[in-house]
Order: structure tokens, then C-alpha cells, then sequence
């Protein structure tokens, strides 16, 4: 017997279709589930194209960036520490909710170094970074917030970073760099106490 609540799922699924049928654009930019649904579908074409890789919904975007711009928007927007912890916690709702992974890179600098070595650092961060990308500037520290990041892709940016902070400040500029993304395997369980470990981690490397 098919109880109601099958019932009004497959009239949902039904209309959803619907819509991806028709490109209803309106709807599917509306709706962050029926997007999701379209960027699969999309990728999944993308895999009959060049079976090469295994694409993703985050892959395609980058694509399709450089396709509309013309060429890679590297613009990360540049933010004061104070703004970190209410953008962090919004990141980590995104990720609990649709399942959108995100990097947190924490860089600090050597004690004492001028400010031309800090604004170098800083010059070197943000090349490397794109325009979704946040940097929250702090007096020995840059804090990063990178959506739609995969541990895949964070560990070639981060050797980049380094090796463009040694030629232009020196290797020893660098202190220390902490990074995390989330969800990953420490964080499986995408809960409320997986979040907040996410938060005691980041004031950990922000003291």
C-alpha cells in the first residue's frame, strides 16, 4: 500500500523532472536541491565527453568560469579577522545541509616581520586563490575560508603558496600552516559536535 508520504515524493520528483525538462532556469536557480540535481546530470555528460577524468559539479564550475570571463577570476575577496568565525559557521551549515566540502587554512608568519613582507605573503596567497575564496587578515596570521574545496585540491594550492612565499619573502617567512576540510573522515558524521570541533579547532590555530 502506498501511504501518502510516497505518494507526495513522487509527485515532487515528478515536478522536478518537470522543470529540468522544460530548463524552467527560474526554478532550478530557486531550488539548491534541483540545482544539485542538474550540476549531477551535468557532470555525468561531462564524464561521456572526456571519460578521462571523473568530473565533478565543482570541476564544471571552474570551467564554465573561465568559458563566460574569458579567464580565471582569481579576485579572492580580503576580509578583517573579526568577519572569520560568522562566515565559518555559515560554512559549516552549507556543508551539514548539502553535503559542500570546504577548506579552513590557517598561515602564520615569522614573529617580527615587516610589512612588506606581510603584504608580500598576502600577494602570494590571493594569486593562487579564486574569487569565492575569503582571507581574513590578522597580525601574525591569514585565515583562509575556501568553499567547494576538496582535500585533493588543497594540497597542490597550499605547496603553491610556498614555494611562490620563498621567492618572494623567503621559505623561512612561513611559520607554521594548518589546514582542515570538512566534511572529511575526522568529521564523517556531519553533526552539531562536528561543527563545533571544526570551531575549537580554528581558535586553536588563531591563539
Amino acid at each position: 500500500m502506498t501511504t501518502v508520504t510516497e505518494s507526495l515524493k513522487r509527485v515532487l520528483e515528478a515536478d522536478d523532472l518537470s522543470a529540468l525538462r522544460d530548463g524552467d532556469l527560474d526554478r532550478i536557480c530557486a531550488d539548491p536541491v534541483l540545482a544539485q540535481r542538474f550540476a549531477r546530470r551535468l557532470a555525468g555528460l561531462a564524464r561521456q565527453i572526456a571519460p578521462g577524468r571523473e568530473w565533478t559539479p565543482e570541476d564544471l564550475r571552474d570551467v564554465l568560469e573561465i568559458a563566460v570571463h574569458g579567464s580565471a577570476q582569481q579576485s579572492a575577496r580580503v576580509l578583517e579577522g573579526r568577519h572569520f568565525r560568522k562566515r565559518l559557521r555559515e560554512q559549516i551549515g552549507l556543508a551539514d545541509r548539502y553535503g559542500d566540502s570546504f577548506a579552513v587554512v590557517v598561515i602564520t608568519v615569522a614573529d617580527g616581520v615587516n610589512e612588506g613582507v606581510y603584504s608580500s605573503v598576502l600577494d602570494a596567497v590571493t594569486e593562487r586563490l579564486r574569487k569565492t575564496d575569503m582571507v581574513f587578515l590578522y597580525r601574525r596570521r591569514f585565515a583562509l575560508l575556501l568553499p567547494r574545496m576538496r582535500a585533493s585540491g588543497l594540497e597542490p594550492l597550499i605547496q603553491r603558496v610556498r614555494e611562490l612565499v620563498a621567492v618572494g619573502a623567503g621559505a623561512s617567512t612561513i611559520e607554521r600552516i594548518a589546514s582542515l576540510v570538512y566534511p572529511d573522515a575526522a568529521f564523517a558524521g556531519g553533526t552539531e559536535d562536528d561543527g563545533a570541533s571544526v570551531l575549537d579547532w580554528a581558535e586553536d590555530q588563531l591563539r
